[in-house]
């Protein structure tokens, strides 16, 4: 895997997608998550939610209606650029959108990954991170021939793959993510860890939405 020297859990080179192809991405594996038997659920792109400093234009605004009629909303935001996402972006995320509309989760997609203080903040915080890769970075040979090694013709595997990093006790741990396989999205919005760090049931989150 070409990695990035500065970063391990990402790639050297971000991935090859324009901003639009990278968010209808996120949408197609996000609307893949849901609904379920106990709950409704609705992903819209570009979705408007009102806060406290005004309206916020999300990327992805998911609302899960769950316990018995209560709403949770999840914000989700694409970051497409050239450096990995910072702690400091991930600050931004929680404080200026997360708090101020309401919202109960968030999720951060990135082209060029996470610093290592950012995913550990994002962990803390109940906020996942998600590196979305060119699906061959992933393609690994073992054998004598060292450096990256291109994937054999009939290899097959998604044009794009996400990764979400998280961490752990004992380091980082890694999940894929493809059109096909999208279980730990689907943990992650089982979780009942909000934003904030506290645990959220059918009762806390219609106090807050009155």
């Amino acid at each position: 895997m070409d990695k990035n020297p500065q970063s391990p859990c990402n790639p050297r080179v971000p991935a090859n997608i324009t901003p639009t192809a990278f968010e209808e991405l996120v949408l197609d594996w996000l609307r893949k998550c849901g609904p379920c038997q106990d709950r409704q659920y609705e992903a819209e792109h570009l979705g408007v939610m009102p806060g406290a400093g005004g309206d916020y234009k999300i990327d992805v605004l998911v609302k899960l209606t769950a316990f018995g009629g209560a709403v949770i909303i999840v914000l989700v935001e694409c970051k497409h650029q050239a450096r990995p996402v910072e702690r400091e972006d991930v600050m931004m995320v929680l404080e200026s959108k997360l708090r101020d509309v309401g919202a109960h989760k968030g999720i951060l997609f990135s082209t060029s990954g996470f610093q290592r203080g950012a995913i550990q903040y994002a962990t803390a915080h109940g906020i996942a991170t998600v590196t979305v890769v060119e699906g061959n970075w992933l393609y690994e040979t073992r054998g004598a021939v060292s450096g990256p090694v291109k994937p054999t013709p009939w290899a097959k595997f998604d044009t794009y793959t996400g990764i979400r990093i998280r961490s752990t006790e004992n380091g980082i741990s890694c999940h894929t993510i493809e059109l096909a396989r999208v279980e730990t999205l689907k943990e992650w919005f089982e979780e009942r860890k909000t934003a904030s760090g506290t645990i959220f049931n059918s009762e806390s989150i219609k106090r807050q939405s009155r």
